[in-house]
């Protein structure tokens, strides 16, 4: 008599899964509650690193308590692809300057570019954080299980609901900005996919979100003594990571680049295997 493997496999999925998103939650939970700022006043950075580690708690949960596989991979050219959705954005910008969208510094720009290294490298020690959950775990998790379009769909809803809470409060952007956010979500979601389905790896992620965090979040800006300097100016409904031209951008570049990524794939992803 032949014994199914669907069943036990099955239940080893909702066993990871339940890990997952039990260390996730408890661990953001407790950020809250533990650094919850006095009122009236915004939260110190303590809180932000502790809820960007929430991920990587639920999936080394996953990994220890029901055998979840952390798809690590290793740094190849596919890092360099992580560079795009922020020379994208850095172009919007520049042509947004000469037609009155925004207000260019030229010496701001080459000071902000000449640290661009050091600025994406600060921004992904935390964005690992985050990453280590996402792609290392979730993302390679569904798409042994699904097409790229469904899987994108099922993390770019957690990955926005995720942030929510912290837009709601005010203490990251603000709820006005929410829709300009939704957008950027997704298309950097469908992007972060592509490099990451290509590269089997996590690390092209990480670029690609400390590019986002460090540059674009910050109108490319340039560290004086205490104040950070924004190498573009303008409206906050069209700057920065909650304006509607990164947003806009992002969105391009994700769609673009996730059409030609499930039109010229050879064969399904499949090497994110569990167990």
């Amino acid at each position: 008599m032949g014994t199914s493997v669907e069943p036990a496999a099955g239940t080893r999925i909702v066993r990871q899964l339940v890990w997952y998103f039990g260390g996730l939650i408890a661990t953001y939970v407790a950020g809250l509650v533990i650094f919850w700022p006095p009122s009236g006043e915004q939260p110190n950075e303590a809180i932000f690193v502790v809820l960007m580690f929430a991920p990587t708690v639920g999936a080394v949960l996953a990994w220890l308590c029901a055998g979840a596989r952390i798809q690590w991979g290793r740094p190849n050219l596919w890092l360099l692809a992580g560079l795009i959705p922020a020379l994208a954005v850095l172009g919007v910008y520049l042509l947004g300057s000469t037609i009155g969208w925004d207000v260019e510094d030229p010496s701001l720009l080459r000071a902000a570019l000449t640290a661009a290294p050091v600025a994406i490298f600060s921004a992904a020690l935390t964005a690992v954080g985050e990453e280590i959950g996402w792609r290392g775990f979730l993302w390679p998790l569904l798409r042994g299980r699904s097409g790229f379009w469904v899987a994108s769909l099922i993390t770019m809803v957690i990955w926005w609901a995720y942030h929510v809470p912290l837009i709601l409060l005010g203490w990251y952007g603000d709820a006005g900005h929410l829709p300009a956010f939704t957008v950027a979500i997704v298309g950097i979601t469908l992007f972060i996919g592509v490099i990451t389905d290509r590269s089997r790896s996590l690390w092209p992620s990480v670029v690609a979100h400390g590019a986002w965090n460090g540059l674009v979040a910050t109108s490319f800006a340039v560290t004086e003594g205490d104040e950070s300097i924004p190498a573009f100016a303008g409206s906050d409904e069209l700057m920065g990571e909650f304006g509607w031209l990164a947003a806009v951008t992002i969105l391009v570049v994700g769609v673009v680049a996730a059409l030609w990524h499930t039109r010229t794939m050879a064969a399904p992803i499949s090497s994110a295997k569990t167990g």
